[in-house]
C-alpha cells in the first residue's frame, strides 16, 4: 500500500497519507485528520466527492487498488450492496448510482481514474431524464443486478462497462464510446450546471465538500 500510496490519490486518501491527499491539499481537512472519510467497512471508504455537482454527492472507494467492480471478489460485492443500501437510505431523495467501469489500463470505460470508485448523488429531479440523456450517447440495457453485470464484462466479456442503479432499475452499458468523465458531463448538463462545471479539477465545489463532511461524519466502522 505505502508505494501506491505515493502515486494513486484514492490509495492515499484510504490510508489517511499525505503525499497525494487533495482533502489535504485543497485545505478541505487538516493534516493528519480522517474526517473526509464519512463512513467506513472492511472494503471501502465513503468520502464527499470532490467537484461535487450537488450538496449531497459522495463516492464509495475500494481500499484495495483494483481498477472498477467488475474486478471485486464476491466478499467485496456482498459489503458493497450494503454499503450501497445504507447511502442510498441516508442520503434520501433521487439517489443515481452510476460507475465507469475500467477492464484493463487502456479500455477504461470513461474512467478518470485507476482505482474503483462508484458515485452515489442525491438530487430533487427525477433521475429518469438523466438516463435518457445518457442512453442518447451510449446504448444501455436494463438488467436485474448491475453488479453482476459488471462482473460478467470484465471477467467474462474482457471489456469495459457503464452502469447505472436508480430506484431499483439497473442498466449496464457499452462504454467504447465513453469519454473521460463521461457520466459527469452528462451529469452537469442534466443538473444545468455553469459549462465546464463538470470539471473537478477546475470546480472542487470545497463547500459542498466541507457540507457533507459536517452533516455526516464517520457514521460507522464494521
Amino acid at each position: 500500500m505505502s508505494a501506491l500510496a505515493d502515486i494513486c490519490t484514492f490509495c492515499c486518501e484510504v490510508s489517511g497519507g499525505t503525499s497525494s491527499n487533495l482533502f489535504y491539499d485543497l485545505g478541505i481537512s487538516q493534516e493528519g485528520s480522517r474526517d473526509y472519510i464519512l463512513d467506513e467497512t472492511a472494503h471501502f471508504v465513503v468520502f464527499p466527492c470532490i467537484g461535487a455537482l450537488v450538496p449531497e454527492y459522495v463516492l464509495i472507494v475500494s481500499k484495495r487498488h483494483t481498477l472498477s467492480a467488475g474486478w471485486f471478489n464476491g466478499e467485496e460485492r456482498t459489503d458493497l450492496q450494503q454499503l450501497t443500501e445504507r447511502w442510498t437510505g441516508r442520503l434520501g431523495g433521487n439517489v443515481v448510482l452510476f460507475e465507469h467501469g475500467s477492464y484493463d489500463f487502456r479500455d477504461k470505460g470513461g474512467a478518470c481514474y485507476d482505482h474503483a470508485h462508484i458515485h452515489l448523488i442525491s438530487t430533487d429531479a427525477q433521475p429518469e431524464s438523466f438516463v435518457r440523456s445518457v442512453a442518447e450517447d451510449v446504448a444501455l440495457h436494463s438488467c436485474d443486478d448491475w453488479l453482476g453485470a459488471a462482473v460478467d464484462s470484465v471477467q467474462r466479456e474482457e471489456r469495459s462497462y457503464l452502469a447505472m442503479s436508480i430506484d431499483g432499475c439497473d442498466y449496464i452499458g457499452n462504454s467504447r464510446q465513453a469519454r473521460s468523465q463521461f457520466f459527469r458531463q452528462h451529469l452537469a448538463a442534466w443538473l444545468g450546471a455553469e459549462p465546464g462545471g463538470w470539471d473537478w479539477l477546475v470546480y472542487p465545489e470545497i463547500g459542498r465538500v466541507q457540507g457533507m463532511i459536517g452533516r455526516h461524519g464517520q457514521t460507522s466502522v464494521t
